[in-house]
This record gives structure tokens, C-alpha cells and sequence, in this order.
């Protein structure tokens, strides 16, 4: 077939009539198209969203779960902190009783050189040194009360204030005892 295309002013509206067709075709066609794609762009752009939400709450789960990891660490070190700090106060109160104690009971003790029966106990303590150590020991008064005994390289010390602080180590250590 063979369009006859007649010149004159109405063969311009001719023609355009003549393609009407074909450019709502081609329209149609475009619109039909440009809705494809659009469609395509929307389930794209919610399989990303849908994508991101996933990998977002993976995210989420690991940073909980790295989270907890922490917080128990935290929680053990927090712990072992405490309790080296209970040890540090339980033996700061044992060394302050021990040391009141030792202070009391050396106090005491040397209060004995007054008492009238401290000769005979003075006579004990250089007959202990005797046994301990043998014949030929030499003894000596301590400074502040009992005897030092010496034979040789070997010595004891009896005074008074030594048997106080032996008498508190063996009370002090049974203290750890449960």
C-alpha cells in the first residue's frame, strides 16, 4: 500500500492523523515499558530494603551476642577485682589484729618482771636454756626481762618479749585455720 500524501495545509493534519496510531502505539508501548521497569526498580528496591533489614538484624544479633561476650567478661573481672579486694581487707584485718595482739601481749608479759614469783620463773627460763643447748651454755639476762642463752655458734633467745611474740604466732596461726 502506498500513502498518498496530498500538499496542503490540511495534508500536515492529514499526515498527523495518518501516524495518530502509530504514536499512541509507540506510546502505549513506552508507558507499558517505563511501568516494567518501574516495577522491576520497586521489587529491587525492596528486595535491598528486605536485604538490609536482614544483614541489619544479623548485625544486631552479633553485636548482642559480642555484647553479652563482653559484659561477661567484664562481669569476671569485675569478680576477680572484688574479691582481691575482700582478701586485701580480710588480711589487713588479720594483720591489725595480729599486730594488737602481739602489742597486748607483750605489754603483759613484761608486766611479769614486777610479779614477786618472776625470779623462779627467771631460774626457768636459764634451766631451759641449759637443756637446750647443753652443758657449757652461758646465759645472759634480755633487755627487757628472760635470758639469752649462747654455746658457741648455737643461741636462744628466752626473754620475755620473744615467748610473747612465739605464743601469738602459734594462737595467730591457727586464726586461718577454718
Amino acid at each position: 500500500m502506498h500513502l498518498v500524501v496530498k500538499k496542503n495545509m490540511t495534508g500536515r493534519d492529514d499526515l498527523a492523523g495518518a501516524l495518530a496510531p502509530v504514536r499512541e502505539a509507540l506510546l502505549d508501548s513506552a508507558r507499558a515499558e517505563a511501568a516494567r521497569i518501574r516495577a522491576a526498580a520497586d521489587a529491587a528496591a525492596e528486595a535491598t530494603v528486605a536485604a538490609a533489614r536482614d544483614e541489619a538484624d544479623q548485625i544486631r544479633a552479633q553485636a548482642r551476642e559480642r555484647g553479652a561476650a563482653d559484659a561477661a567478661t567484664a562481669l569476671g573481672a569485675d569478680r576477680s577485682r572484688v574479691r582481691r579486694q575482700a582478701r586485701a581487707v580480710l588480711l589487713a584485718a588479720r594483720r591489725e589484729g595480729y599486730e594488737t595482739l602481739r602489742a597486748a601481749a607483750r605489754a603483759t608479759v613484761l608486766d611479769v618482771r614486777s610479779d614477786p614469783g618472776y625470779p623462779r620463773l627467771h631460774a626457768a627460763l636459764i634451766a631451759a636454756a641449759r637443756r637446750s643447748l647443753g652443758p657449757g651454755t652461758r646465759t645472759e639476762p634480755a633487755e627487757d626481762g628472760g635470758v639469752i642463752g649462747t654455746r658457741g655458734a648455737r643461741r636462744i633467745d628466752l626473754s620475755l618479749t620473744a615467748l610473747a611474740d612465739r605464743a601469738v604466732e602459734d594462737c595467730a596461726g591457727g586464726l586461718d585455720q577454718p
